[in-house]
């Protein structure tokens, strides 16, 4: 279960204490959880301030729940930072987290800033508390060989996002993500993906994550269901 920090802090703003929202978790056997997704820990300014209040409730959150790793985004908004600064606050942001004992995931983001292995590799290179976030979506919409994902050390794949996706993408990619589909029911050589994870030693829990309006229109209970057995049919688990 990956919870984004928002979500928290609405429940909290709601009057739920951080004891009762970690019951909800625990009544219902969430052993693995993480949470998501912070974006713009980068910048300076207002929106720099933004992120850094948003890092604080992320932290928060990740206590609260019990989470060892908080999955953050790079450049989504094509400013052109050189790679040099997104390294060196990068190491600043891991820096802050190894604080509360959290390990910062950088996902891989079809349009963002770090889109490909080297990368990435680069981004998290001498950061003891760094990894990455392997997401179907993303590696497949950025056109990323899958035996380039075996340059990835093991350990350094904190999680792992799986979902399905038409053969062609729908308009820009920051749109086309809105339209997943349920593992399965799209173009996506899954297996192949999974196998290519499985060879390399990774060793994580699969996170279902659907995004998309098909899914937003099912209530909790049935898009919770859907999502599950679609990934145990195609993944063939029990």
């Amino acid at each position: 279960m990956c919870l984004h920090f928002r979500d928290y802090a609405e429940q909290r703003h709601a009057g739920m204490s951080d004891a009762e929202l970690r019951t909800v978790l625990n009544i219902n056997g969430m052993k693995h959880v993480s949470i998501e997704f912070l974006t713009d820990w980068f910048m300076d300014g207002e929106a720099g301030e933004i992120a850094r209040r948003n890092e604080a409730i992320a932290f928060q959150a990740a206590n609260a729940f019990g989470a060892n790793v908080l999955n953050v985004g790079p450049d989504l908004a094509g400013r052109d930072i050189p790679i040099e600064i997104m390294r060196e606050r990068f190491a600043a942001l891991c820096g802050r987290a190894a604080i509360h004992g959290i390990a910062i995931a950088l996902e891989l983001v079809a349009w963002g800033n770090v889109r490909e292995v080297d990368t990435a590799l680069l981004m998290i290179d001498g950061v003891p508390n760094a990894g990455l976030v392997i997401d179907s979506w993303h590696i497949f919409r950025a056109n990323v060989p899958l035996h380039h994902l075996k340059r990835i050390p093991a350990e350094r794949v904190l999680c792992v996002q799986v979902n399905d996706a038409e053969a062609e993408p729908a308009g820009m990619l920051a749109t086309d993500t809105m339209c997943r589909k349920l593992c399965g029911q799209g173009a996506f050589d899954l297996s192949a993906f999974v196998e290519t994870l499985d060879a390399m030693g990774v060793q994580l829990p699969l996170s279902v994550e659907i995004i998309s309006p098909e899914q937003s229109k099912r209530d909790l209970p049935e898009a919770a269901s859907v999502s599950l057995a679609s990934a145990r049919r195609c993944f063939d688990l029990p």
